[in-house]
């Protein structure tokens, strides 16, 4: 089948080349004419395990190309997929302004051939994909019919390309049985099971998984938090939690909370839209508000270790809103830092990320010093807070905690590290709702209550 996809973010390469090392003939196109650039040359702009040999594998076979010129994809290519970016304001205000533009730029598809279908796998407010089938066919000739089909994605970054080949579901929302068909004949090589609904259902069914795990997520911290007040240990009841079926193991890690940009913009989304249809989502609400505390009760912990944190230097391991990307799109890291220079003007802050220094650049102030190892950012330190739990971080020994920070102070914001471990060689490793609490005098030998 010929194709195309519309934006070149994680989630359209993915897709595009996907379906290209599947035996199909892709397109990938962007209006960003640095990216198309970048990719025609084989440099691949993201941080995605398995990505860069995807591309380059089926762009040597020349089954996928790229492109700035979205006008002519409908004459091309049977199939569209829209992977554009739909972001939301702090008030769940989703723009769709990328989707009406691509929509807008299409030009009439050839007469002789069979009926085209544009496939949005973007996450979109509910009733998008019915709108977007109206608008694009009012503007396209009557001889010239246009079927916009929901075709969610359900990708994790750091692991999309896998999540593409070994999908945990396929949900495919038309209002044809022929469109449906054509879906489904398309996706039977990958090995997840297929769902046919109608539209509007696929558009809700992204935005309540994601939701759903947002809850869990915050479910999972709200708790850590009781236990550290009541002496509980919660990686135990973590482990207890998801040995319950009905539960089951995942998302029920505490830490730093959710980032990146799928479940915040998500959540906001589905609660503003819900109180607009009269449906409002209290339970979603207030996860998405359990979030927003978490880097300030970090903070909080970091107050209690060192006095007057305004002269002091504090290093941040990580920033990717997790381990695996580059992406730090409202990340735990952005909003620790925002927070820490808020609340003590003229703190010293240091950062590293294996894979997101570049990105972390261009978007934080220029007071942050990124460093390029972990090594130097924790060189002369008072304190460290682990906001990523790349598995780099887990190597580190304590005698290197001890030999290149000038106090082994860390918040664990991710539970990574042996807290025990490093707690009995005397680095104070203060987790999330873990148990035990340091000793007085590990603390004392930490440099912990020296002012």
């Amino acid at each position: 089948m010929k194709m195309a996809v519309v934006g070149a973010g994680v989630v359209g390469l993915v897709t595009g080349a996907g379906f290209a090392d599947l035996g199909h003939s892709v397109v990938c196109v962007d209006i960003d004419t640095a990216k198309i650039a970048q990719l025609s040359h084989g440099m691949i702009p993201y941080h995605e395990p398995g990505l860069e040999d995807l591309i380059k594998r089926n762009v040597s076979a020349g089954r996928l190309s790229f492109g700035h010129d979205p006008s002519k994809l409908l004459q091309e290519a049977e199939l569209v997929f829209l992977a554009v970016g739909t972001p939301a304001n702090d008030l769940g205000e989703m723009s769709l302004a990328a989707l009406w533009s691509v929509l807008d730029q299409f030009e009439a598809c050839p007469v002789s051939d069979s009926r085209r279908i544009i496939a949005i796998k973007s996450t979109v407010p509910v009733g998008t994909a019915e709108r977007a089938e109206a608008r694009i066919n009012g503007r396209l000739p009557e001889r010239c019919r246009v079927e916009v089909v929901s075709l969610p994605e359900f990708m994790r970054e750091g692991s999309a390309v896998r999540d593409f080949f070994e999908p945990s579901r396929i949900v495919i929302g038309s209002e044809t049985v022929e469109a449906a068909e054509k879906l489904t004949q398309l996706h039977q090589r990958l090995p997840g099971p297929i769902m046919s609904t109608d539209r509007r259902s696929a558009e809700l069914a992204k935005l309540a998984a994601n939701a759903y795990l947002a809850v869990k997520i915050s479910f999972a911290n709200e708790i850590a938090a009781l236990a550290e007040q009541t002496g509980a240990d919660y990686p135990s009841i973590a482990n207890s939690l998801g040995l319950d079926p009905r539960i089951g193991p995942h998302f029920l890690a505490a830490g730093m909370g959710f980032g990146g940009s799928c479940l915040p913009k998500d959540t906001r989304t589905l609660v503003r839209m819900a109180d607009e249809a009269g449906a409002p989502q209290t339970l979603v609400e207030a996860a998405v508000r359990a979030n927003a505390m978490l880097p300030l009760r970090m903070i909080r912990k970091l107050e209690a270790a060192l006095s007057d944190p305004a002269r002091r230097k504090v290093a941040l391991l990580g920033l990717a809103f997790k381990p695996g990307t580059d992406d730090i799109r409202e990340a735990p890291s952005l909003r620790l830092i925002a927070e820490l220079n808020r609340r003590h003007p003229g703190i010293t802050i240091t950062a590293y990320d294996p894979a997101a220094n570049r990105s972390a650049r261009k978007a934080l102030p220029s007071t942050v010093t990124i460093c390029d190892s972990a090594e130097e950012a924790l060189k002369g330190v008072d304190a460290a807070i682990l906001v990523t739990e790349w598995r780099e971080f887990r190597q580190i020994k304590a005698d290197d905690f001890k030999n290149w920070m000038n106090r082994p102070i860390i918040m664990d914001g991710r539970n990574a590290l042996d807290a025990h471990a490093l707690n009995a060689q005397g680095v104070v490793c203060i987790g999330v709702g873990r148990l035990p609490a340091v000793p007085k005098e590990s603390a004392r030998k930490a440099g912990e209550l020296i002012p």
